[in-house]
């Protein structure tokens, strides 16, 4: 700022010399004028009629313009403004260059790389009474490169030249889509739904449907008649009488094959061939080996029945039911299978080159073999095996007991 505010002072003060100088010539060529006759014949000095200021003028001394010696402080001056000019003309190209730029990025969906300003030395102030050297016009910079991608972004896999030219058709409409896609769904909760209003679920929830398992919390009390009271936890001994199959839920029976005593052992409140009643769950999951089974009903000979509530186990105390396991392999990948033994085909006989189309029959195809994968496996328990009834609840014989 203070370098700008002294070239400034020399400015003002070589137009203040150049303005006095011009005053000066036009009133040296200023011709005085004539006089009469007797002017100068009175023998006086001609200087008394004059005014002033042509006195003053004709006491100068006038040089020439070639003969004139410049001062220093005019050089200086000169100088200076002259680098001013200068870096005020590199300052405004550096502007123009530098609002040009965004306008080059935004156009198109090209990038563009960011072009570099030119560096401007800076120009030295003459300290010499140097004469001035001729402006020298600047060239314009030249046009950043415009680059096909970003210089940092990824290249991509090159493609193989090997690869098979592929067709892709799509035929198939929007609606025929979603009425077969809504339509596999529905047949399939249907199908599950059959005989079993919400079987499937965890073992914890067929349970809790069918009565649940178990008694609620109480206090502890001394146990009202030993002698009539079958506690929780005992394991009555039975045999299938009817097989078990998971495909669809259903009811089961069995036959006590052991008697079973109170508490106290002295009364067989159970005794051999009294029947139970219960239930198994279908929709078994995948990889599941066991069936489960709540057994809802003990019916005695006698007529007596009490609801006991309680599962099934194996013959060592496992919960469920070990049988024969049918994971359907072939119905769950058969189409798969053959869709693509189809597919391969097809390649193989249009000669390498792969025509894919999409059309309403393959999708209901894919539809179909995504419904046979969520086929599950099915447990086969034959009749005759021996079981376990674990007993999850006191059973209290008092009323029907002798």
């Amino acid at each position: 700022m203070a370098r700008c505010r002294r070239v400034r002072s020399a400015l003002r003060a070589i137009s203040r010399a150049v303005h006095e100088g011009d005053e000066v010539m036009r009133l040296a060529m200023r011709l005085p004028p004539k006089k009469g006759d007797n002017s100068g014949s009175d023998g006086g000095d001609p200087r008394e009629g004059e005014s002033a200021e042509i006195i003053d003028l004709a006491s100068r001394n006038g040089y020439s313009a070639v003969a004139e010696r410049k001062t220093k402080t005019e050089g200086l001056g000169l100088a200076a403004g002259v680098a001013i000019v200068g870096l005020l003309g590199a300052t405004t190209f550096w502007a123009m260059n530098a609002a040009q730029v965004p306008e080059a990025e935004t156009t198109g969906s090209q990038q563009v790389a960011p072009p570099q300003a030119a560096a401007v030395p800076a120009p030295n102030p003459a300290v010499s009474p140097a004469p001035v050297a001729p402006v020298v016009a600047r060239p314009d910079p030249a046009p950043a490169p415009i680059l096909s991608n970003a210089p940092g972004a990824g290249i991509g896999p090159a493609a193989n030249p090997y690869a098979s030219p592929q067709l892709i058709f799509d035929a198939s409409g929007a609606a025929q889509t979603a009425r077969a896609t809504e339509a596999a769904p529905g047949a399939i909760a249907a199908t599950a739904n059959t005989g079993n209003s919400g079987a499937i679920g965890s073992a914890g929830d067929f349970a809790s449907r069918v009565g649940g398992v178990g008694g609620v919390a109480a206090q502890a009390r001394p146990m009202v008649n030993p002698g009539t009271t079958v506690t929780e936890g005992t394991m009555i001994p039975a045999v299938l009488e009817t097989a078990i199959n998971t495909d669809v839920p259903g009811y089961v029976r069995a036959v006590v094959s052991q008697d079973v005593r109170s508490f106290d052992g002295k009364n067989v409140l159970i005794p051999r061939s009294s029947r139970l009643i219960g239930q198994y769950q279908s929709g078994v999951q995948q990889g599941q080996k066991r069936a489960y089974v709540i057994w809802t009903r003990l019916i005695r000979p006698d007529g007596a029945s009490v609801n006991i509530a309680s599962p099934a186990v194996a013959f060592d105390g496992t919960t469920g039911l070990e049988g024969d396991v049918n994971s359907h392999f072939f119905r769950r990948f058969g189409s798969a299978m053959l869709l693509s033994v189809v597919g391969g085909l097809g390649a193989i006989a249009s000669g390498g080159t792969s025509v894919v189309l999409g059309g309403a029959g393959q999708s209901a195809a894919s539809v179909a073999a995504q419904a046979d994968s969520q086929i599950g496996p099915t447990i086969r328990v034959r009749m005759g095996e021996p079981i376990r009834v674990f007993t999850a609840r006191d059973l209290d014989f008092s009323q029907v007991s002798n």
